[in-house]
């Protein structure tokens, strides 16, 4: 099945805009680049010529000596004889780029020569060349980028059957913050927890609607995913183009990696991801690197802890108080025995059912395009969920659909601490709905009302 991305719309304004760069779509595997790409080429290019660095390992060759122009697509003719390299309507697509790092070099002459567009795709792009001996050199300025992740709630509901229109309606509802009926309540209800079993990974969710909507046959799809996410651990190329296995460092990812879920999950001292908790006597020095190695890859998400209500809020961090989260709700749920999804689906599994809700508002908020923070003070028990830089200033963000108390927020609406904030949400699983210092706001509407919020940024 073809399932509509907004990466395409994007590439689309990017090909029209004069004088555009070399773009890099980049990305977790498996969140559909290398697909949106290659369908955005044929529908839009006469000519299209794919490098695909990964499964080819003998195109580096064109790319080694003089990375002019003119001669790597002299070398390119030679390769590919049966191809056309026409100026007017050829496109170049180089294949997960970060496999060729001459490759990557070159994408300052395409941009310099500015003939031809150039298109590629790469996953690992932050990890995969860091610990060269001799960096290869990265053309700085002379890329564009495109961040693909899974599936945003939008588009699931696109795949599903919804169309643009019904969307439409769905973020003007958003705009009124008023109570809707029931019945269209509880399909949008229905559809978040699809999401929240599922997740947004192509492959997994073409597999949920062709099986008619069966979460288990979802669920082997993703169980096999995350042995080739786990395949990639301490993945490196060096410059030879030759790959290479830190062993040592993919001990500590998979120990980061499984800790999560468990450390989501705890019912008592929930406000800051503990080292300890990976193994006795853990410390941060131990699995700094590692943590950023799967920041970068895309699989996990850290909202940071913030000092003070303060804007802006990245000058208050600490960056030793984090909550740690999976990027893609599908890959969470696997990672959870399969009693956790039974459970979650006959809506039998209480209380644990916020550590899920939580990671999704995380989700939600990153694919809006904000950062992740959160105030926690343990020594007065106050916890805000999540902070929302906005142009009106602060946004309590807080995700309760358990019903958890929101002492913190309160106390700052109501005036009570020397912090201010614009606004108040809480975001349930019910119905819109106001109380004395928040707006209740149904989840199946969050993704909707913090598009907005950063296209009033964008807007100045």
């Amino acid at each position: 099945m073809e399932i509509k991305r907004k990466a395409y719309d994007y590439l689309l304004k990017w090909k029209e805009r004069k004088n555009h760069k070399p773009i890099i779509v980049e990305g977790l595997r498996q969140v559909g680049k290398s697909y949106i790409v290659n369908k955005f080429a044929k529908e839009n290019y006469k000519n299209v010529v794919t490098f695909d660095f990964r499964y080819n390992k003998e195109l580096a060759n064109i790319f080694k000596g003089d990375l002019d122009v003119d001669t790597i697509i002299r070398k390119a003719q030679l390769y590919f004889l049966d191809k056309s390299f026409d100026i007017e309507g050829t496109v170049l697509i180089f294949e997960e780029i970060g496999d060729c790092p001459l490759a990557r070099t070159s994408l300052k002459s395409f941009a310099l020569d500015g003939r031809y567009d150039v298109i590629a795709t790469g996953s690992l792009l932050g990890v995969i060349n860091y610990r060269r001996k001799n960096r290869v050199s990265i053309p700085t300025g002379y890329e564009e980028y495109l961040t693909m992740t899974s599936l945003d709630f939008e588009e699931f509901l696109w795949a599903c059957g919804f169309s643009a229109a019904q969307t439409e309606e769905l973020k003007k509802i958003t705009q009124s913050k008023q109570e809707i009926d029931d019945y269209t309540a509880s399909i949008y209800q229905k559809m978040i927890k699809d999401y929240v079993a599922v997740g947004g990974l192509p492959e997994v969710v073409s597999t949920f609607i062709e099986s008619n909507r069966n979460y288990f046959e979802a669920r082997r799809v993703l169980e096999r995913l995350l042995i080739d996410y786990r395949g990639d651990f301490g993945r490196f190329v060096r410059d030879d183009g030759k790959e290479e296995i830190d062993y040592h460092l993919q001990g500590k990812l998979n120990m980061i990696f499984d800790s999560i879920p468990k450390q989501l999950a705890r019912e008592q001292d929930v406000n800051k991801f503990k080292y300890s908790e990976i193994k006795k006597g853990g410390r941060a020095t131990e699995f700094k690197e590692a943590f950023e190695w799967l920041e970068k890859a895309g699989l996990v998400l850290r909202c940071f802890n913030v000092k003070a209500l303060e804007r802006p809020l990245e000058l208050n961090v600490e960056e030793s108080y984090f909550k740690a989260f999976i990027s893609d709700m599908g890959i969470l749920m696997a990672m959870y025995p399969l009693s956790v999804l039974r459970d979650f689906l006959n809506d039998q599994l209480e209380s644990r059912k916020g550590a899920l809700y939580e990671n999704l508002a995380a989700i939600f908020i990153k694919k809006a395009g904000f950062p992740l923070y959160y105030f926690a003070n343990s020594e007065k028990h106050l916890e805000i969920d999540f902070l929302i830089e906005s142009n009106q200033g602060l946004i309590l963000y807080e995700e309760k659909s358990t019903n958890r108390k929101m002492a913190a927020s309160r106390a700052v609406m109501e005036g009570r601490t020397p912090y201010k904030a614009y606004a108040c949400y809480k975001i349930m699983e019910h119905n819109f709905g106001k109380g004395t210092f928040y707006v209740s706001i149904p989840q199946f509407c969050a993704p909707f009302l913090l598009k907005e919020i950063y296209e009033e940024i964008l807007s100045i």
